[in-house]
């Protein structure tokens, strides 16, 4: 079954590029209008983004690597530490304008600063959960899901925030099985024309401690 044949693991700096490339695969339909005809540079945009996290975002990544090959099918990203928003932000601007020339940077980073989200110490906030096309309807979002929740706890905490889509409803459907509940909604008339997406939802979910204490 799934623990037979796959492992989930907090992700190492060696998986950043193939993290980098399933993120871009898995929302291509978005990438292709910011990147333009910058997207042949997308994944090493991508990888620069995914070790900012790493470095000076507060996020760890989490994967999902198939045990015969050796190959990372799946992958999401948790923000549990303090970020340096300044230098998360700075850096992502330095590696688009490089990657891109200053014009599509400032286009590509004005799309990329939605759904804008207010960190919080109490909480974890999930975020580019994908899976391979290969490899989807097998369990590993749901595998990735648990792990992120046992990853919060881990780190002392009381919910688990993420956004989605409004229109993405399998997504939603599986956000909500886990007990995810919708606390607002963030409109954009822009990502909306450009990406096809007319909102966000904020998710959030109260988790228990090890001992089966809610965590607020």
């Amino acid at each position: 079954m799934f623990e037979e044949t796959y492992t989930v693991r907090e992700a190492e700096v060696r998986d950043e590029t193939e993290i980098a490339g399933l993120v871009v695969e898995g929302f291509l339909d978005k990438f292709r209008p910011i990147f333009g005809r910058g997207m042949d540079r997308s994944v090493w945009i991508m990888e620069k983004w995914v070790r900012l996290e790493h470095t000076v975002g507060g996020v760890r990544s989490l994967v999902v690597e198939v045990a015969a090959t050796g190959e990372i099918a799946a992958s999401v990203g948790v923000r549990v530490g303090e970020s340096d928003d300044d230098a998360l932000s700075g850096g992502l601007w330095e590696s688009l304008k490089r990657a891109l020339g200053f014009l599509r940077a400032s286009w590509a980073a004005t799309l990329l600063s939605y759904p804008r989200y207010a960190a919080s110490y109490r909480e974890a906030y999930v975020e580019r959960l994908v899976v391979s096309p290969a490899h989807r309807n097998g369990g590993m979002a749901r595998a990735l899901l648990d792990a992120s929740e046992d990853l919060a706890r881990e780190t002392g905490k009381a919910t688990v925030g993420l956004h989605v889509s409004a229109g993405n409803i399998p997504a939603l459907r599986l956000y909500e099985s886990y007990g995810y509940e919708e606390v607002s909604e963030q409109r954009s008339v822009l990502t909306g024309y450009f990406l096809g997406i007319r909102s966000w939802l904020y998710l959030r979910k109260e988790i228990q401690d090890k001992f089966g204490r809610d965590g607020a």
